[in-house]
């Protein structure tokens, strides 16, 4: 009896962990355009408009060393849903995007679908794009 409930618990246990990890996805966020290997690029993945694109307030971060090659990370694991990605050349590493007298950035920058705000950054719903569970999206971004 003690080996049933035993068998039992673990399947329960298996078909949990399986519901729950077939409604992720996987985005691969490639970064070209980078003009030199100084500092870091930081890549924000945002899953509200209300913090978008505010690095810090982000679902999930990375910070990669710059490679004027261009870089690719992979985030795992990302539930279904629409989400948004920001992404700035942080040059001399002061974890801030570094502006001008008149606020425009001087480091390079850019979003998800390679596209940018006319005075200030897109909105959420101009760049954002669907995850969709046991898909892997692919995000190329060119910065500026």
């Amino acid at each position: 009896m003690k080996k049933l409930k035993n068998l039992l618990l673990a399947i329960v246990i298996m078909m949990f962990a399986t519901s729950v990890f077939a409604q992720s996805g996987t985005i691969v966020v490639t970064i070209k355009g980078i003009e030199n290997n100084t500092g870091n690029i930081k890549i924000g993945l945002y899953n509200s408009e209300s913090t978008f694109p505010t690095y810090g307030e982000h679902f999930k971060g990375a910070e990669l060393k710059a490679d004027k090659s261009g870089v690719s990370y992979t985030f795992e694991n990302i539930p279904a849903g629409t989400y948004a990605i920001a992404v700035w050349h942080d040059e001399n590493d002061n974890k801030e995007m570094d502006k001008n007298f008149f606020g425009a950035p001087t480091e390079s920058y850019g979003f998800s679908g390679n596209i940018y705000g006319s005075f200030g950054p897109p909105d959420f719903d101009e760049v954002s794009f669907k995850v969709i569970s046991n898909k892997k999206t692919t995000i190329n971004i060119d910065i500026e």
